[in-house]
């Protein structure tokens, strides 16, 4: 069985002709794509056109009485939109479980704010240390822990 051999020229040569077909096709995809953009510019500049005029309102000469009553009613608040029902939310309860031993993460920060003594709190830190089995918090900068 015979084995011809190619030459680097020869190479050259096939792949030169392989290119030549696909840059002409992908010449003419570039140019039909031009051109269907091209449409499309030209379907949407009429109708921009057409809505331009309706946008503008001719300008009217203001009162200086008139003036004073629109700064007035800028003052007045808004009727704010009645917000839009979201999608209902799943409840989420999250617990912590440690070698056999579940706690509720609710049931820790209810019994620090208890332990803490105080009404209203603006900040809580919670930390819970399963291998203690101990609860450290800080309920607006003060200091507390309690053992469960």
């Amino acid at each position: 069985m015979a084995v011809k051999k190619t030459s680097v020229k020869d190479l050259a040569e096939k792949a030169a002709a392989v290119s030549k077909p696909v840059a002409k096709k992908a010449e003419t995809v570039k140019a039909e794509v031009k051109a269907e953009v091209k449409k499309a510019e030209e379907k949407a500049a009429p109708a921009k056109a057409e809505k331009a005029p309706a946008k503008k309102a001719p300008a009217k000469k203001a009162e200086p009485a008139k003036k004073a009553e629109p700064a007035k009613a800028e003052k007045a608040p808004a009727k704010k939109a009645a917000p839009a029902k979201k999608a209902a939310e799943a409840k989420v309860e999250l617990f912590v479980e440690y070698q056999g031993g579940s706690q509720k993460v609710e049931d820790l920060v209810a019994k620090a704010k208890e332990v803490s003594g105080k009404k209203s709190i603006k900040v809580l830190n919670v930390y819970y240390q399963p291998e203690n089995n101990k609860v450290y918090f800080t309920a607006d900068g003060e200091e507390g822990s309690f053992d469960l």
